[in-house]
């Protein structure tokens, strides 16, 4: 098998491992034993299981954020980018259970450097993206503060999804990316209607 491609199989399979069992719980050991290969062949490629987990993120999250950009490219509308990066983001973690585990265990029990190391080569571009667009649309002081209620926001309802189907007054399409797309957007609404209408009055 050639390097490259003995790579993406250990980089697949070891991110798998550690979005269902967690870090603490997958050795190197165990990693090589599931790819087919013996340790040795795994240090190989990675020198530690530190530099692993690292790759495998960068691996799982590398990638993501073109589509989004492809699909806002030729949008000028400020509430439809709005909206389109509210439901790539919102599908992306309720249809990619790899990716959603994976962001939830880094944002719970990831150390300083790897979360460095992810907010700098991975999230920063999205991240930009979302400020940028907020800027557009949304009435607000802090443009960066308001992204990061709209990522929280997300994460909210991802993280809640199994909690609310067990809850007096929860509702099947609670927990859906399209209604969480409008809500989202019907929560965000007036500060962009309240910008419009200044806007209008200027003219």
């Amino acid at each position: 098998m050639p390097i490259s491609d003995s790579r993406e199989t250990i980089l697949s399979e070891a991110s798998q491992l550690f979005a269902s069992k967690g870090y603490s719980s997958v050795s190197m050991r165990h990693v090589a034993e599931h790819v087919g290969m013996t340790p040795a062949n795994l240090y190989y490629h990675f020198k530690n299981k530190e530099d692993l987990i690292r790759e495998s993120l960068a691996f799982v999250f590398t990638g993501k954020t073109q589509p989004l950009e492809d699909i806002i490219r030729d949008q000028t509308d400020p509430e439809r980018r709005f909206a389109l990066f509210v439901s790539w983001f919102s599908q992306l973690l309720f249809e990619d259970d790899i990716f959603a585990k994976l962001v939830c265990r880094e944002l719970l029990d990831g150390d300083d450097r790897r979360m460095e190391f992810l907010a700098k080569n991975v999230l920063q571009r999205p991240f930009n993206i979302l400020v940028d667009i907020i800027d557009d649309f949304l009435e607000t002081k802090d443009s960066v503060l308001s992204a990061i209620s709209v990522v929280g926001m997300i994460l909210g309802h991802y993280q809640l999804a199994t909690v609310l189907q067990h809850l007096h007054g929860d509702r099947p399409e609670y927990g859906h990316p399209d209604w969480i797309t409008a809500h989202v957007l019907d929560e965000f609404r007036s500060r962009a209607t309240a910008r419009s209408d200044r806007s209008d009055a200027h003219d």
